[in-house]
């Protein structure tokens, strides 16, 4: 059987605290992930000041420096590293730290400049298709590969974009449906049910006959602190 890279998704677990990022991801590798991903973005990559929740996201994301300073404090000589991409500020910040992978999120599955400029890139691409059509599925995927400067390894990852996920919103079929209709894509799972159940274990192991080449798992470092990213 192929080996399953276990992806430890930071997410905003470090509620914009930069030390706390590095703790989680050094802990994650010394857990034995295989790959660390964070999301890179800024306040006007997503919303525009007048928004309620400017002031929110602003609070949360890094500057350039402050990425380049946590990514000096990692241990990552044998790990890859990933980040989600929302915007051209985030993905130039991203570019810059010199990543293995990109990931996209399902709301830019339509944002052809975006897509155009990361798939340029030649590094891999994951995919989120929580909350997608098969149709805009389809659309990220030939405008990925049309763009690509280079063969490069696309995942796509199903996920149900509720936190946290009820079992019987998890719908593994999906994957099914993604190994028919889309060839060379592989596939995985970006996994959010409470950490609290047996589901969070189980599920994973569920999705290996599908044919799954990665999971996504959200960590921290303390789930009784109940912080931004706990219910995920």
């Amino acid at each position: 059987m192929k080996k399953i890279e276990i992806i430890a998704e930071i997410a905003n677990a470090h509620q914009g605290d930069p030390d706390v990022a590095i703790e989680i991801a050094n802990k994650a590798i010394n857990a034995n992930c295989d790959i660390i991903k964070f999301q890179i973005y800024t306040a006007d990559d997503l919303l525009t000041p007048s928004h309620s929740r400017y002031n929110h996201f602003k609070k949360q994301s890094f500057s350039k420096k402050q990425w380049e300073y946590i990514f000096k404090k990692i241990n990552s000589n044998n790990i890859k590293i990933y980040a989600d991409i929302f915007g051209n500020e985030s993905l130039e910040i991203a570019k810059n730290l010199n990543i293995d992978g990109f990931k996209i999120h399902f709301s830019d599955l339509l944002n052809i400049p975006l897509l155009k400029k990361i798939s340029s890139i030649g590094k891999t691409i994951l995919i989120g298709s929580g909350g997608g059509t098969l149709e805009e599925i389809s659309f990220a995927l030939e405008t990925i590969k049309k763009n690509s400067t280079k063969k490069i390894k696309i995942i796509l990852l199903h996920g149900f974009q509720a936190y946290p996920t009820f079992i019987e919103d998890t719908n593994l079929d999906r994957l099914k449906k993604f190994k028919e209709l889309f060839k060379n894509v592989e596939t995985g799972i970006s996994d959010h049910i409470s950490g609290d159940s047996i589901f969070s274990s189980i599920l994973p192991m569920m999705a290996i006959p599908y044919g799954i080449s990665c999971v996504e798992k959200h960590v921290t470092v303390n789930r009784n602190k109940k912080g931004v990213d706990y219910y995920s």
